[in-house]
């Protein structure tokens, strides 16, 4: 019954992906492009309109373009006529923004005069991902990735830094010329100070159990070898960060979309450290990083957007045997990282206590993965696309 469903699955995709999909793009295409017509795709495994496609969207908006916010549905049977009318869209419009791998994009050549542009939801270049992963546990099977092309239709990349160029063309399976260093939209607001220095106030309004403590911030990636499979550990020992750090400070998670509603503090860890810890996964990121005073990460690629803010980090590293052999990465962990990395809380402990953060490591890797954002990225982007 496996092998039958199985083969029903494929026939379906095979079928969505070289038959109706192109029919469905090759009739809008008669109608000629719309040369005020944006389309932002956003695949199932996001809600609303993310980060960087929001910032251009914005723009363009404003400048008085039709944009289109196309959010594939996560139920199937939606998904079916759904993504046939995407194709309508992509046929006719002046540039299409996505910021992940899109399937409907993969099936369907642009025509001459659209842009497909790539706005990929992370800044820098860490963990490995795409044709990157290939053979690794991590990520989609060889058979289907070569099958059903990924990331095959793009015009433009655009990425943070000329360093890491290589990088996303080895993800892409892609030339290094359609890669650009046009920066991250979603840095922007990091250049704004009024921005940055307001969101405290904005994290205590929600938390004013925090008081004058410093903020602690735990902002692990997930663990697991897909989305659907995702997960993560806690190995923090709360009642031990408490009774050595919580007269100063207190400790903040903000957990990866697809792990955030997976975590919360029992009745009797709420009795007990209710005052020091607080899940503020429901938050926006961006308030999160710039409320924090310390950022502890792993492989999570929010380093990059934390180093503009020129902030302590410390990486808990507990699983790094385990994630490189499962996910790998595009630079040397231990030599990469721009802060001091910790394997348990009595590290952690004694990192905070004596302020052992590397700080000058952060310069220099800022300069390095982050160097084209200015502030100004979204209008960089938004221009170039209307071009």
């Amino acid at each position: 019954m496996k092998s039958i469903l199985k083969k029903l699955t494929l026939f379906r995709r095979k079928l969505f992906f070289y038959v109706i999909w192109p029919l469905a793009f090759k009739f809008a295409s008669k109608k000629g492009i719309d040369e005020r017509l944006f389309v932002f795709a956003v695949n199932k495994n996001y809600t609303g309109l993310p980060d960087n496609l929001k910032e251009v969207y914005d723009y363009l908006s404003a400048k008085g373009y039709n944009c289109i916010v196309y959010n594939s549905p996560k139920s199937s049977a939606k998904r079916i006529f759904a993504d046939i009318k995407f194709e309508t869209y992509y046929a006719r419009c002046k540039a299409v923004f996505l910021n992940d791998n899109f399937d409907p994009v993969n099936a369907c050549k642009p025509n001459k005069g659209t842009k497909v542009i790539q706005l990929w939801h992370a800044c820098g270049a860490f963990k490995k991902w795409g044709y990157s992963t290939l053979d690794l546990p991590w990520g989609g099977k060889r058979e289907d990735m070569l099958r059903f092309p990924l990331y095959n239709n793009m015009t433009d990349v655009f990425v943070s830094a000329e360093s890491v160029i290589s990088s996303y063309s080895d993800a892409f399976r892609c030339s290094e010329r359609i890669i650009k260093a046009y920066g991250t939209p979603r840095t922007d607001i990091y250049f704004d100070s009024d921005f940055v220095n307001s969101q405290r106030e904005v994290l205590l309004k929600e938390y004013p159990e925090i008081g004058e403590r410093k903020i602690i911030l735990y902002a692990p990636t997930f663990r697991g070898n897909s989305p659907e499979q995702s997960y993560n550990d806690n190995t923090l020992d709360f009642g031990k960060l408490k009774n050595t750090l919580g007269k100063e400070y207190v400790l903040v998670f903000k957990l990866h979309p697809f792990t955030a509603d997976k975590f919360k503090l029992t009745d009797e860890e709420r009795a007990k450290f209710g005052d020091f810890v607080f899940n503020i996964s429901d938050m926006k990121i961006e308030t999160a990083l710039c409320a924090a005073d310390i950022l502890i990460a792993d492989y999570s690629s929010l380093i990059f957007e934390f180093a503009l803010l020129n902030k302590p980090m410390l990486f808990y590293a507990y699983d790094l045997n385990e994630y490189e052999h499962d996910r790998s990465f595009y630079f040397d962990y231990k030599s990469f990282v721009p802060g001091r990395i910790v394997i348990n809380n009595d590290e952690i402990i004694s990192a905070v206590e004596n302020e052992s953060f590397r700080m000058n490591r952060i310069s220099e890797f800022r300069e390095r993965y982050m160097g084209a954002c200015d502030g100004n990225s979204t209008k960089r982007i938004a221009d170039y696309a209307i071009i």
